[in-house]
């Protein structure tokens, strides 16, 4: 019964981007010790956001309909991977203290590494918050490395082609932390496809988020600004023209996603580095505003080059 009704839940919360958003902050507002949850959602929503990105006019203009949709569909894979992998576990934390015993067994019918099986009834004993965010960042960014970015689809069709080369290479992508004053934390995102990489990241955008005068900010964003999926959430306490995006679901229907054959335990394949676990200091706490939005006016202007390279190979013909 239990493992039906965590299939149920799972499955009823990972329709969409906004579904799994809202999931996961839900869930940390009731078990804030679970701190993966909040920064979980944090980049759940900057994938909500990439994804509209998609339908606004330098991005129409720059990138083929097949090649957005191709886009669309990375973005949407890897963070639907990660919550059906993730939310079992959420939830069998919460059943294990409604019941007062460990029931971290459960995982085992959710295909969860034994990596994080073991974390999970370490974090029960002794109650290491950090040690259980660490644990999660590097099991989630490795339960994606088979089905995703060594999938040969995506690697052939996404990871190699020119505008993801070109975005890794120009760091384009950032995960942003936005709070109500109108200031933009976060990291931008290079080197992609390296998973000690991406550990990094998100060790990073956690001791961000987490950090003690920063993190009422953020904490207050998330409660109080609906999640639509759209940049107008934050941009609308900018002083810069708002990128114009309606909200995603004007966009985008539920996709339909296989568990592909990859179901097995990467912990089994992959030896945990020692890197993995350290921690990563928060060096500079400067708003990325600026940098941010110049990378943007960037892409807005080879948008516009390419546009008039077009209207004029159309007027010629």
């Amino acid at each position: 019964m239990l493992v039906n009704y965590i299939k149920e839940q799972t499955k009823k919360h990972n329709e969409n981007n906004i579904t799994r958003t809202k999931a996961y902050l839900n869930f940390y507002e009731q078990f804030p010790e679970i701190r993966w949850a909040f920064l979980a959602s944090f980049v759940s929503r900057n994938a909500g956001w990439n994804m509209t990105d998609l339908q606004t006019d330098p991005y129409v203009q720059f990138l083929s309909e097949d090649k957005r949709k191709s886009l669309y569909l990375t973005y949407e894979s890897i963070n639907w991977y990660i919550f059906q992998d993730a939310y079992p576990q959420l939830l069998i934390y919460q059943l294990s203290i409604e019941k007062k015993t460990p029931l971290f067994f459960l995982l085992k019918h959710f295909y969860v590494s034994s990596f994080i099986e073991e974390e999970w009834y370490r974090f029960y004993r002794n109650r290491k918050e950090e040690r259980l965010l660490y644990a999660q960042i590097i099991n989630e960014q490795n339960i994606v490395e088979q089905p995703i970015m060594e999938h040969r689809p995506y690697k052939n069709k996404i990871f190699r082609s020119f505008p993801f080369q070109m975005q890794n290479m120009m760091d384009f992508n950032a995960v942003l932390l936005p709070t109500e004053n109108g200031q933009l934390y976060g990291e931008f995102v290079s080197n992609f496809l390296s998973v000690s990489k991406r550990i990094s990241i998100g060790k990073k955008i956690a001791n961000l988020l987490f950090y003690p005068y920063l993190y009422p900010l953020f904490l207050s964003f998330s409660r109080n600004i609906e999640i639509d999926g759209s940049r107008l959430e934050y941009e609308q306490f900018l002083d810069q023209q708002p990128i114009q995006s309606e909200p995603l679901m004007d966009f985008y229907r539920n996709t339909d996603h296989n568990w592909t054959d990859y179901k097995g335990d990467w912990a089994k394949d992959t030896k945990v580095k020692r890197k993995w676990w350290k921690e990563e200091k928060v060096r500079d706490l400067q708003p990325l505003n600026e940098a941010f939005y110049q990378k943007r006016e960037w892409l807005q202007h080879m948008s516009s080059i390419k546009s008039s390279i077009k209207h004029e190979s159309v007027e010629k013909s």
